[in-house]
């Protein structure tokens, strides 16, 4: 297979040209020989047609299986609102892919994601780009250092989210059957309410929440600690916030807090972990802002007081380490840091977390 001689670049294909794959994924595409842009897929016309102009790709599609077909293309990246059945089709293709989170909407639909893909040989990644960053790689270290934790937090209300829309030059098509969109909705709202059961599906917006928003903060949390042993507490404290008390081995809790819509000027996204004597502290940077790692604050002990010490991380796109990643696992040099299961043990954990809310005799939020 061309893709596994380091020598011939890795043909990619992006399926799914929305923001993500627009401000990320196609630049670091461009830029790295080792990959080359083989193909485009997108439901706009006019978004092909301009991207393929500025990038100089000819193969552009508007169906995924026709870009999965063809032979110029190695390996994909899943950009598009409904994962699952893009993830089964490039398994069936036989391409390598990284695929946005969440990998699909319930475990359900993951559980043979993570079969096939196993079974399959190919290189297969769930887009956990946080884990990828050096700032929260140096913040693991010194995690570490510290011993059993006496108490871990993991805090993510976010901010605004159209500050950095200034930064790019995006396009953007309206050149979609809106109808085919209303129905896509439709279909994975209805799938949502059938994996959280009748007495959950109320609740079905905080459980998108954290697929969207919170999925990078419990797959941090789950890079640092493995997965939750326990969901002991979970509160709705609103539409689009939740909060969470996990349990980890050794009885260490963990407080997970979750909400979207804070109109902050910061980014408001970390993980605490509190030691017998140290504490360290992750903060992550907004990831729509390239080449700014997570910070890690360390206090601890310094003689008989204290010092506080600031680690900025390696200046670094996240999203790069995560390509230059995959095209390593392509090409048998490493294993894959984020591979399916653990996006299936994050929507188990999701759906766990969702199913430990107090209830209404008939179903519903309490």
């Amino acid at each position: 297979m061309t893709a596994s001689n380091p020598k011939t670049p890795i043909g990619v294909g992006v399926i799914g040209c929305g923001e993500i794959a627009q401000l990320m994924h196609l630049p670091v595409i461009h830029e790295l020989p080792e990959l080359r842009l083989a193909a485009l897929c997108d439901l706009s016309r006019t978004v092909l047609d301009t991207l393929g102009a500025q990038y100089g790709v000819t193969a552009c599609y508007q169906e995924y299986q026709a870009l999965l077909d063809d032979p110029a293309v190695d390996a994909v990246v899943i950009c598009t609102f409904d994962h699952g059945p893009v993830v089964e089709a490039a398994i069936k293709a036989g391409k390598h892919f990284i695929v946005e989170k969440p990998l699909a909407f319930t475990s359900e639909e993951a559980r043979p994601l993570v079969k096939a893909a196993n079974e399959s040989g190919l290189v297969g990644i769930v887009g956990y780009m946080k884990l990828y960053d050096p700032g929260y790689r140096l913040g693991l270290e010194k995690i570490g250092q510290i011993g059993r934790p006496k108490m871990i937090q993991v805090h993510d209300f976010a901010g605004r989210f159209d500050r950095y829309q200034q930064l790019y030059t995006q396009v953007r098509g309206k050149d979609v059957d809106m109808e085919l969109i209303k129905a896509t909705q439709a279909d994975v709202a209805a799938r949502v309410a059938t994996g959280l059961g009748q007495a959950h599906a109320g609740y079905a917006d905080l459980y998108m929440t954290l697929l969207m928003l919170g999925s990078h903060d419990l797959a941090v949390l789950r890079g640092a600690f493995g997965v939750a042993e326990r969901v002991d507490y979970a509160q709705a404290v609103g539409p689009t916030h939740i909060m969470a008390v996990l349990g980890f081995p050794d009885r260490v809790p963990a407080l997970l807090e979750v909400a979207f819509g804070a109109q902050y000027e910061w980014w408001d996204e970390w993980m605490t972990v509190h030691g017998e004597k140290d504490e360290v502290r992750i903060d992550f940077q907004n990831p729509y802002v390239r080449n700014a790692a997570a910070t890690v604050r360390v206090r601890e002990a310094a003689g008989e007081g204290a010092s506080e010490r600031i680690l900025p991380g390696t200046p670094e796109t996240a999203f790069r380490r995560q390509w230059q990643h995959f095209i390593a696992c392509v090409e048998g040099k490493a294993a894959p840091l984020t591979p399916l299961q653990g996006g299936l043990d994050d929507l188990e954990l999701a759906e766990r977390i969702i199913k430990a809310l107090p209830v209404k005799p008939g179903g519903g939020q309490a």
